[in-house]
């Protein structure tokens, strides 16, 4: 019996060695059911979000990202800004976390420090409060993030040359080729862009209806068109499945998509009832959001002030040629020389 268990032990010890990385290297799964099919709505959040995000969490992220926005602004930063950071949940298995600090370490111990920090995974934190994420549900913005690194993080900017508001700056540190059909998108890279989209839409809403609410003045936002993205080949089809319509003359400030009213409040409707498009309940509350703000909007008002503003776009009046002919002589490469 002695030499049984001194044959048997060692072989199942080492079955479980090569099966334990797979589970704890796998992907982001929550405390809720599991199901095979990648298509099933999941009962919980892999990611939450703090919007408007503090600056420090920003500069956690890349630090290059507010110094460079601050230089740009003469030291002291956009007013108009608003960051957004995503963070994991504690609806993350522990196995998350650990990959995740696993390859922040691996990064760190083959990477050179060269200022920005964008491409480290993000790590919790060797304190007693971080390590415990089940004693944390993550729904709220604490002070837990003071000691913890987004994943994900956007910028909603006003363009001084355009007087248009940017949704720029759409970083993910997360794999955008790990996909996954349980998420949100197709990947945790794509949900966690999604979210970033999603709350920076929710708080231009906010900030228009309360603009209408206090009277806006010479200041007059509008939805159709007021947001204009800079997307990539991942963010760019999140934005066409959120219904915003893609550019067809290029711009100055180098943008892909504008917003739509009526292709955003068809996408956002089928994102708040369908469980296949948007597949976790915290989409489905952003889009509920979203969908209750769009509801406030004067649709035939906020268009027409759309097709007035299109022709002042420039800084010339609509008929004037003025805004034609500086549009004209825009360098395509303005938005990028500070990085070269």
């Amino acid at each position: 019996l002695l030499l049984f268990l001194l044959t048997t032990i060692p072989i199942i010890l080492l079955l479980l060695a090569a099966v334990a990385p797979t589970a704890a290297f796998s992907a982001g799964r929550g405390f809720g059911p599991y199901s095979d099919r990648g298509s099933d709505f999941a009962s919980f959040d892999r990611f939450r979000a703090a919007c408007p995000a503090d600056a420090s969490a920003v500069r956690r992220f890349d630090p290059s990202l507010v110094e460079g926005n601050e230089k740009e602004e003469g030291g002291g930063g956009g007013n108009d800004d608003v960051w957004v950071a995503v963070y994991r949940s504690a609806n993350n298995l522990p196995s998350v976390f650990v990959r995740d600090a696993f390859f922040d370490a691996m990064r760190a111990s083959t990477t050179t420090a060269q200022g920005g920090d964008s491409e480290t995974l993000v790590s919790t934190s060797s304190s007693s409060q971080s390590i415990g994420v089940i004693s944390n549900n993550g729904n709220d913005g604490s002070d837990e993030d003071d000691d913890k690194k987004p994943v994900a993080v956007a910028r909603l900017g006003k363009d001084a040359d355009s007087n248009m508001y940017i949704l720029d700056s759409m970083r993910c540190v997360l794999k955008k080729e790990n996909t996954d059909d349980d998420c949100d998108g197709g990947s945790e890279h794509a949900e966690a862009i999604g979210v970033c989209i999603d709350e920076l839409v929710i708080s231009y809403l906010q900030r228009y209806l309360q603009n209408e609410s206090d009277g806006a003045g010479e200041d007059e936002m509008t939805f159709d068109g007021g947001i204009r993205f800079r997307g990539t080949l991942v963010s760019g089809k999140l934005l066409d499945s959120r219904g915003f319509r893609e550019v067809s003359e290029l711009s100055s400030d180098m943008h892909s998509h504008e917003s739509d009213y009526d292709g955003a409040l068809n996408k956002y409707a089928e994102r708040s009832t369908s469980k296949v498009v948007a597949k976790n309940p915290g989409a489905r509350d952003r889009a509920l959001k979203i969908l209750s703000c769009l509801g406030r909007v004067d649709r035939e008002e906020d268009q027409r002030r759309a097709r007035l503003r299109k022709g002042d776009v420039g800084g010339g009046k609509r008929g004037d040629g003025a805004g034609e002919e500086e549009q004209s002589d825009f360098d395509p490469w303005a938005s990028v020389k500070s990085y070269i």
